[in-house]
């Protein structure tokens, strides 16, 4: 941003090597709809382990920033890697939760066959095998519903609708989970536990959360991206009330902006 003064390199949040580690790189990204800029110049690096929070406005560009990520879009303009190939080439490395899932709730499908479906592409014809079953029973196993194999997906609150969902990406064996706002349909308890399991998760993975709910920043993630047309990283901090109205332009507070930024590294708000 001109003028701005210089800030030092994204750092990984544990003091590991940020250039062995990068798992999503995007480089001068833009993309519009129709003509219509949706997102501009987006330079955004992701390391491996990162618990990234996706926030902005409505209509500011965090889905499509997400679909960028995943290949289901292509940029106008730029570059994307991801685990060092383009996002297409990627796909199996990835596991996706979307919000909600579309399903005849007349359909007799069980808890068990929804995590499956990840696997149908690798089971072939016929029956799944017994590595298969075994993957999707540790998967709902992570998410602590393994008790519920059994049970119509049908009949779960949307909290254990959401859990499977993880549990359907956790199956396929991915190295970075991406949720579009998942806890969108639950209830404060539900998102509390899907949190905690992802808390977990991140142990291991990386991942990334597009979420209105900006009462989960403070506590589970450890960087926050935010996303208006252009995109801004940043180390999280506790909600303290005071104004960052160049994000939201209202009286709110949920990060500060300091040492994530780098001119090379990313492009800030209204630069």
């Amino acid at each position: 941003m001109a003028g701005q003064d210089p800030m030092p390199e994204h750092t990984h949040p544990h003091g590991a090597d940020d250039q062995a580690r990068v798992v999503i790189e995007m480089e001068h990204v833009s993309f519009a709809y129709n003509a219509v800029p949706v997102l501009e110049d987006v330079n955004l690096k992701v390391v491996e382990r990162e618990f990234i929070g996706i926030i902005g406005p409505n209509g500011g560009g965090k889905t499509t920033l997400l679909r960028l990520i995943l290949g289901l879009l292509q940029p106008g303009t730029g570059r994307i890697l991801v685990f060092g190939r383009p996002p297409a080439r990627a796909a199996s490395m990835l596991g996706y939760v979307p919000q909600h899932m579309q399903f005849d709730r007349d359909f007799p499908v069980s808890v068990l066959d929804v995590v499956l479906m990840s696997l149908a592409g690798r089971a072939g014809l016929g029956p799944y095998r017994r590595r298969h079953l075994r993957a999707a029973e540790e998967a709902l196993d992570t998410v602590e519903l393994l008790h519920y194999r059994d049970r119509p997906f049908a009949g779960l609150s949307g909290g254990q609708r959401q859990r499977v969902l993880i549990a359907r990406a956790l199956a396929a064996d991915p190295r970075m989970l991406l949720f579009d706002e998942p806890t969108a349909n639950v209830d404060t308890s539900a998102g509390e536990k899907l949190y905690q399991i992802l808390a977990r998760l991140n142990r291991k993975m990386t991942i990334l959360v597009v979420s209105h709910d900006i009462g989960f920043v403070h506590q589970y993630i450890t960087s926050v991206v935010c996303v208006n047309r252009r995109v801004r990283i940043h180390p999280t901090s506790a909600l303290d009330g005071r104004n960052i109205t160049e994000l939201y332009g209202e009286d709110m507070s949920l990060i500060r902006h300091d040492h994530r930024c780098s001119r090379e590294g990313h492009t800030c708000l209204n630069s």
